[in-house]
């Protein structure tokens, strides 16, 4: 066992043997930071700019294996979309930067025996390799890696296709060459422009007088689900103190019903949410309704974790191989909070005496629902009336499962539609694909804006295609029989025959 006051370059194994230096005077494991960078080939190919890099500090003691697994759970949030496999550590080959090999069986151990025995050999190399290029700068402890993905092996082993991004330019000709014969699918490059920039890391803002913001106090309301997925919102009395939140004065982007601001809540970026249209015209949603139709958003969103906490028990259950980086994004419900004599904010779009007027309805709060912000790209994987089946995606088909999963466990009264997620990082550094404004078509189609009631399930009903993930879920269209009966359908198809 070494001593932790070695230096940089100065560990000396004895019998041929270097061991791994574990914990410090303190008898706490030390902490090394492991900064993973894509490659394809030696000249790269889009693969870092698509997978983005991947960095986190761990205990020194952790297993080399397990570091490479996290890490490349950060490269398979978007592997996945593109590929029904995930990457494996068994697909990598790491290097040094520069395309320096690593020592032979280094990765067999702990993570601090992999850095010791480099360090030991590259710590006092002038170009400091361990930490990579000279503009990034690591804390030390460190080292800087890149995972050359060994496409050809990855698709011998797993039968899937790799995606199109990780191919030399040399291969992706070849594959559009290909494609004109009818042999291979065509392989569409992206232009750079539509490469995804995001980097996981969270995301910090200090709370400050901004141009553009203005601060708005805010009290939030308490959202629990019970074990029989009931959802309960508990409001702050009179006696809470209101939270200072900075918030955007001008949306940074909309959609068909909700506007969408910058806002920052304890020192974090969120967005805040409101709607704006319901199909009466833009900005002629009333205070009540805003609130009405947040909190059954809220509803949608609270219960949408309660059935996919229920899914991926049951998958694991019957050991169903499924994404396990889906999540349903965090959420609070705020209300803005309008002090004597000031006017709402600039954001709600609430001029005071129109305020004033509603105010006299218990009833008509200023709502607000906030999320944490996330990348701005989003993937969408159903529509309000369409259902891929996504076969050769992994993420797109367990969540093609999880909706004939949430179909059946709510006994056929519930369809969860227009599924779509955007990558994020959880407290842990691991990254996430996050479920947001999905819609729902229940039985009496009082769950929200978007809710097709009865006709919007019998459309699930009619067009979904189940997955493998389906079988090993125990999932099947033959328990659609009865609720194609009640609509009618299968007795006119009856007839006709």
């Amino acid at each position: 066992m070494f001593a932790r006051t070695l230096q940089k370059g100065s560990l000396k194994s004895s019998g041929g043997t270097l061991s791994a230096p574990i914990g410090n005077a303190k008898g706490m494991a030390r902490q090394i930071t492991v900064y993973l960078v894509p490659a394809t080939s030696n000249t790269r190919t889009d693969a870092s700019r698509m997978l983005g890099n991947a960095t986190r500090a761990f205990p020194e003691d952790t297993p080399m294996e397990d570091v490479m697994t996290h890490l490349l759970r950060h490269w398979n949030l978007d592997w996945e979309k593109d590929s029904a496999e995930s990457l494996t550590p068994e697909h990598i080959s790491l290097r040094l930067f520069g395309n320096v090999g690593i020592q032979p069986h280094s990765t067999a151990g702990s993570l601090g025996n992999f850095f010791s025995i480099h360090d030991r050999i590259y710590g006092n190399n002038p170009k400091k390799m361990l930490q990579g290029p000279p503009t990034l700068k690591l804390p030390s402890p460190a080292i800087y890696l890149e995972g050359l993905i060994l496409v050809k092996e990855y698709e011998d082993q797993t039968g899937a296709r790799a995606p199109y991004f990780v191919h030399t330019e040399k291969e992706i000709r070849k594959r559009k060459l290909s494609a004109t014969t009818g042999n291979v699918t065509s392989v569409v490059k992206r232009t750079r422009s539509q490469l995804p920039s995001h980097v996981f890391t969270p995301l910090r803002s200090e709370i400050g007088d901004l141009p553009g913001f203005s601060k708005v106090l805010f009290l939030f309301a308490t959202v629990s689900v019970a074990r029989d997925g009931a959802v309960n919102i508990i409001w702050p009395d009179s006696t809470a103190t209101p939270v200072a939140c900075t918030l955007q004065d001008t949306p940074l982007g909309q959609g068909k019903t909700k506007k969408v601001f910058k806002a920052i809540y304890d020192g974090m970026p969120w967005v805040a949410k409101r709607f704006f249209d319901i199909g009466t015209g833009e900005e002629q949603v009333e205070i009540h309704e805003n609130s009405k139709f947040l909190i059954q958003e809220i509803t949608r969103l609270a219960k949408s974790g309660y059935y996919l906490e229920h899914f991926v028990a049951e998958a694991k259950q019957r050991g169903v191989s499924i994404d396990e980086t889906i999540s349903v994004t965090d959420f609070k419900l705020g209300i803005e909070v309008v002090q004597d004599g000031a006017s709402p904010s600039l954001a709600s779009g609430v001029s005071l005496d129109r305020y004033q007027d509603a105010n006299t309805n218990s009833n008509s709060k200023l709502l607000w629902l906030f999320e944490p912000r996330r990348s701005a790209r989003v993937d969408h994987w159903s529509g309000t009336n369409d259902y891929p089946a996504w076969h050769h995606k992994k993420l797109g088909s367990t969540l093609n499962a999880f909706t004939h999963y949430v179909y059946h466990l709510t006994q056929e009264s519930i369809v969860l539609a227009d599924l779509q997620t955007s990558t994020a990082v959880n407290e842990h550094g691991d990254g996430l694909n996050v479920l947001f404004d999905m819609m729902t078509h229940t039985s009496n189609g009082a769950s929200g804006v978007g809710d097709h009631g009865q006709e919007g399930i019998d459309t699930f009903v009619q067009s979904h295609e189940c997955v493998d993930r389906c079988d090993g879920l125990g999932l099947s269209k033959e328990g659609f029989t009865k609720a194609l009966k009640e609509s009618g359908e299968s007795d006119e198809e009856e007839e006709d025959q």
